[in-house]
């Protein structure tokens, strides 16, 4: 299940064995994991071998590439409990602040609108992150709900900000 989405900058592509170590050396940040819901900390190999499986499994989970060198990762989760799809990215810190995110979003999303019967994308970002809350807003997400989530990281329910986008 070979896939790529080509931007003007980025390349979305599943991660390969080789991009392990580099992975692992971009999510063992503390400044980029206390984000994310679904990433341990510290993020080890082991970790790095269980999103490679993962990725070889579900079709949108993906990494984002500048060239050849990995700079974050960006997945549409199909979630089983209620039938719906979720946006989930991040970005190395080095590469914060480029763009990089809002380019793959809108990537991704257009790619999952024109090949997925879904008409509704679903995400969240934790209720302090507020470069989340700017880069979904910009990619026309509407706020649906707050609630709590289970974050790995912090070993701790966290204050959390649902939001949706139509396709319309």
């Amino acid at each position: 299940m070979s896939i790529l989405i080509k931007t003007e900058r980025l390349n979305l592509k599943k991660i390969e064995k080789k991009d392990l170590k580099v992975l692992v050396n971009q999510l063992n940040n503390w400044n980029v994991v206390k984000w994310l819901v679904n990433v341990p900390y510290p993020y080890t190999l082991i970790d790095a071998e269980k999103w490679l499986d993962k990725s070889s499994k579900e079709e949108l989970t993906l990494n984002i590439f500048i060239k050849n060198n990995l700079i974050g990762g960006i997945t549409i989760d199909k979630r089983t409990i209620n039938n719906t799809s979720v946006l989930g990215f991040w970005i190395g810190e080095e590469y914060w602040g480029k763009g990089y995110a809002i380019e793959a979003c809108n990537s991704l999303i257009s790619y999952f609108f024109s090949n997925h019967s879904g008409n509704k994308l679903y995400a969240s970002h934790m209720l302090k992150n507020e470069k989340s809350k700017k880069i979904l807003l910009n990619l026309g997400f509407q706020k649906v709900s707050e609630g709590k989530v289970f974050s790995l990281s912090k070993n701790i329910k966290v204050d959390d900000v649902n939001y949706e986008l139509v396709n319309s």
